[in-house]
Order: C-alpha cells, then structure tokens, then sequence
C-alpha cells in the first residue's frame, strides 16, 4: 500500500493509523475506515466435519466425521416479512426466520472409505436400501462446522450449523467428454447457525 494514503502510519510523533481511524467518528475529523488484513481467508480454504456423538452410524466409531469437499452453498439465512396497512401507509415487521438450504458437491470420493462412512450417515434419515425410515427420537440431527483456514492451515472462523440433517443424494453427472473428479452432491437443513472467530489456533 503506498506511504502517502491515508492509511500509512505517520512519522514519528504524528498519529498512528490506529488513532487516525478511532477519530472516524468525529465528524470533524473524518477518516476512511478500511480492512488492512486482506488476505485473511481464501474461498478455496475449508474443510467439513460432522459431529456423529450423537449418531449411531455403523461403521464409523469416530465421534467425528472429516470430509474434504468441492464446494459448499447456502450458508444463510432471511427473515420473512410481516406487512401491514393502514390507510395510504404500509410497514413491515421481522417475522419467522427462514434458512437456506445447504449444498455441498463432495469431490473424489469414490474409492475413499469416508465414501460409505457418508452414505451411512444419510441412511440414519432414510435408508434407500430398506425404504425405511430410520430416525428415533429425533438423533439423526446432528452437528456440522465448516472450518475455514489460513494461508498457513491455521483454523480462522468456524460456522457451526445445528439441528442438520440430509435431505438429498444425487450422483455426479457420468460424462466421457469431461476431464473431472466423480462428484457427490448432498443437500442438508439446518435449524441454527453460529460464526465465530478463531484467533489463530491450530487445526485440532
């Protein structure tokens, strides 16, 4: 970043760039307020675990289930409007929260044993291979976290989704014309989720 901006740190006596942008909120004295820590976290920079403690999945004695994935989609959420009129006037109000349905296109998957760790998973919902229903008292909803690294592998934010659950399985498209990995698309739901910041511990 070039010296002259107002973001450099001044010579010796002057204010720093910390006090510079504490004074943003005179309005005599305004400064520009910018994030300095740019590269802080890439998109491509993430991995998936589930939390099973709760599971009984066969096959998988871990409490705790990794997979790397692809991509991950529809970590969200929206609140529904509550309109209301009088007269010539119309207002809204917050009303039942609405979350988004979470994709993720696992990649590479299939010579791996996590593989069938993960359709084992699906199966503590619906088995396709019995065509029974398979939850009881409600222990097929489980933890998820996405954790997001650094450029050193360092975990940075975490986003804790509970109350998850998988509603769909769908194979990646089988194409000779491609040069790419097998994918697996999953779609999960989710009741709450948390972000949080982590500062710089190491991946556990």
């Amino acid at each position: 970043m070039a010296q002259n901006s107002f973001y450099a740190d001044q010579p010796a006596g002057g204010p720093t760039s910390e006090s510079q942008r504490t004074q943003a909120g005179n309005p005599g004295n305004a400064l520009p307020v910018v994030s300095t820590d740019l590269d802080s976290v890439r998109s491509y920079q993430f991995e998936v675990r589930f939390d099973l403690a709760t599971v009984n999945v066969p096959g998988i004695a871990s409490d705790t289930l990794t997979l790397a994935a692809k991509q991950v989609t529809g970590i969200g959420y929206s609140l529904q409007d509550i309109e209301v009129h009088r007269m010539n006037d119309r207002l809204y109000y917050p009303g039942k929260i609405q979350q988004e349905e979470l994709t993720i296109t696992f990649d590479n998957l299939l010579k791996d044993v996590p593989t069938q760790q993960l359709f084992e998973y699906l199966a503590t919902v619906f088995d396709m291979r019995t065509g029974f229903y398979s939850q009881v008292d409600g222990s097929y909803k489980t933890s998820m976290q996405i954790l997001e690294f650094d450029g050193q592998g360092r975990v940075v934010q975490v986003i804790d989704l509970k109350g998850v659950y998988p509603k769909s399985f769908i194979k990646g498209e089988k194409n000779y014309s491609t040069s790419e990995f097998d994918t697996l698309e999953v779609k999960f739901r989710y009741d709450f989720m948390n972000v949080r910041t982590i500062g710089g511990s190491t991946v556990g």
